[in-house]
C-alpha cells in the first residue's frame, strides 16, 4: 500500500522502505509504524530535521500504556540504522532496551462461539456504498480460519492466485518470503468460486479477490473492525477481550493438532507438513502451538521428547 509522508523525514522514510523492499522484506509493519512516526513529528516536532534521542523516546513512550512500544522501538531502531548507513546523523535505539518478544496466549474459540460467529457473518448487513460487502465477510473469515492464513495473506489474495481445477491458491509476498501454494477443502474452494462469480458481476475487473470499492485490497484496520463487528452481532459478550482476526490462524493450528492427537498421529512426522502449510519460518514457530494442548498431549508418548516440547 502506497503511503504519503509529509514530515522532514519523509524522503528518508520512503528511501528506507524501498531499500527494505528491494531486499525482499515485507515492509507493511515498517510502513504503518513510520507513518505514525511521520504524523507524530508533524504534530509535536514540526521543525525537527534530525532523529534525536529525545524524539525517538518521545514517540516510543506515546504507546507505552498500550503495550505496543516494542514494535515502535524496533521500527525506529531500523530507521536510525538506515540513516547512519546513509551518512545522515541519527540516534540508533539500543537493542538492549527493546527486550525479547513474548507472545501472549491466543484466544481459543469454542465450537459454539465459532458457530455463532459465522452465523453472524452470514447475516452481515449490506451497504449501498459497498455492494459486495455482505458476500465478502462470510467468505474472507471462513477462508482465513479454514486455511490458517495470516490476516494480510487473506486480504492480499488476487483472483489470479486461485486455481479452481486443482483446488489450490497461491500465497505471494508472504511473511519472510515464504510463498506457498495452499490446498483447500473442496467445499471451501467451491464457496470461493461462487463468491468470485458474484463479486465479478457486481464489481467487474477485480484484481484482488477481496477488493474494496476503491479497487484496492482492504486494510488491516478494515479487517479488524469487521471481525469485532461480527463478534458483536453474534452477541458473544465482552469476554473476547482485545483479540484480532489473527486468532483464526491460532485456532486452525491448535485444532489441527488436537485432531491429530485424537487420531494418534505421529507428531514428529506430521509437524513439518503443518509448518510448511502455515508458512512458518521454522519448526519452532509450529512447536509453540503444542504448548496450548497440555491435557490432550500429556497422554502421548512423544511428550518426553525435548525437541518437541522444551522444558517450560
Amino acid at each position: 500500500m502506497n503511503m504519503i509522508f509529509k514530515s522532514h523525514f519523509a524522503q528518508y522514510i520512503q528511501d528506507m522502505l524501498e531499500y527494505k523492499k528491494a531486499l525482499g522484506h515485507n515492509t507493511s509493519s515498517y510502513s504503518w509504524n513510520l507513518k505514525s512516526f511521520d504524523r507524530f513529528c508533524r504534530k509535536f516536532y514540526p521543525d525537527e530535521t534530525v532523529l534525536t534521542q529525545k524524539l525517538a523516546f518521545a514517540w516510543c513512550n506515546e504507546m507505552e500504556k498500550k503495550s505496543r512500544s516494542n514494535y515502535r522501538m524496533h521500527a525506529i531502531r531500523e530507521f536510525g540504522k538506515f540513516l547512519v548507513a546513509s551518512g545522515v546523523e541519527a540516534y540508533v535505539f539500543p537493542s538492549m532496551l527493546i527486550g525479547n518478544y513474548r507472545a501472549e496466549l491466543p484466544y481459543l474459540f469454542t465450537d459454539e462461539e465459532l458457530k455463532r460467529f459465522f452465523a453472524a457473518s452470514d447475516k452481515f448487513p449490506t451497504r449501498k456504498t459497498t455492494p459486495v460487502l455482505e458476500y465478502t465477510i462470510p467468505v474472507i473469515f471462513r477462508l482465513q480460519y479454514g486455511c490458517g492464513l495470516r490476516p494480510q495473506e487473506a486480504r492480499l489474495l488476487k483472483r489470479k492466485d486461485f486455481d479452481y481445477k486443482s483446488g489450490t491458491f497461491y500465497i505471494a509476498e508472504a511473511k519472510r518470503c515464504k510463498d506457498r501454494r495452499i490446498a483447500v477443502d473442496s467445499a471451501l474452494m467451491e464457496l470461493c468460486r461462487k463468491y468470485d462469480v458474484v463479486a465479478e458481476m457486481i464489481q467487474p475487473g477485480r484484481t484482488y479477490f477481496f477488493e474494496s470499492p476503491r479497487r484496492k485490497a482492504y486494510t488491516h484496520g478494515w479487517m479488524s473492525a469487521k471481525f469485532h463487528q461480527c463478534w458483536k452481532l453474534a452477541k458473544l459478550g465482552d469476554e473476547k477481550g482485545a483479540s484480532t482476526p489473527y486468532d483464526f490462524r491460532h485456532n486452525f493450528a491448535t485444532r489441527t493438532l488436537m485432531r491429530w492427537a485424537e487420531e494418534g498421529k505421529d507428531f514428529g512426522a506430521y509437524l513439518p507438513y503443518l509448518s510448511t502449510y502455515m508458512g512458518h519460518a521454522s519448526f519452532k514457530s509450529t512447536y509453540y502451538y503444542v504448548h496450548l494442548l497440555p491435557e490432550r498431549l500429556s497422554k502421548m508418548d512423544f511428550v518426553g521428547c525435548k525437541d518437541i516440547i522444551p522444558e517450560v
